[in-house]
């Protein structure tokens, strides 16, 4: 008995103690970076995996495999009549495809900032204003078609 009270004022104890230190951490201010203004109206939106074939000398050599996101200003998205998702996934595939560079097998050499640059210069181009704010690359993978199974099918 004597034990199973001193159990229950020890768990008392740490509750007010921890109820204590909570209230100290809050009431040290505000926190010391406040987030920017811009990123409180901003929206994610992810595309699609897109599948981009790679084309060289008359054959297909590989797909590219890539997923994005955008961030946008959900105010101005709102008042949009089609969904962007759908602009920002063409713009992707256009650009993937038309791009010189056709090993992808080397993908360190690919130049990923030019890549979402030219991706949000494009959109913002086709929209008629400056409503996506920064291009996410969330994945790009190259498959060569060697690699591909194909299921129930044989070659």
């Amino acid at each position: 008995m004597v034990k199973t009270l001193i159990t229950g004022v020890w768990a008392a104890l740490v509750a007010l103690g921890a109820f204590y230190g909570l209230v100290l951490v809050r009431a040290g201010g505000e926190a010391a970076i406040a987030p920017k203004e811009i990123f409180t109206t901003l929206e994610q939106i992810k595309t699609d995996v897109i599948s981009v074939p790679m084309i060289a000398d008359g054959e297909i050599k590989g797909y590219v495999l890539a997923r994005f996101a955008y961030l946008m200003d959900g105010e101005k998205r709102k008042k949009l009549s089609i969904d962007p998702a759908l602009i920002l996934t063409d713009e992707a595939f256009r650009i993937i495809y038309a791009s010189p560079l056709r090993d992808f097998q080397r993908i360190e050499k690919y130049d990923l900032s030019g890549l979402t640059k030219r991706l949000k210069e494009s959109i913002n181009r086709r929209l008629g204003a400056e409503l996506v704010k920064d291009v996410l690359i969330e994945s790009i993978n190259y498959v060569a078609r060697s690699e591909i199974r194909y299921r129930g099918l044989r070659q």
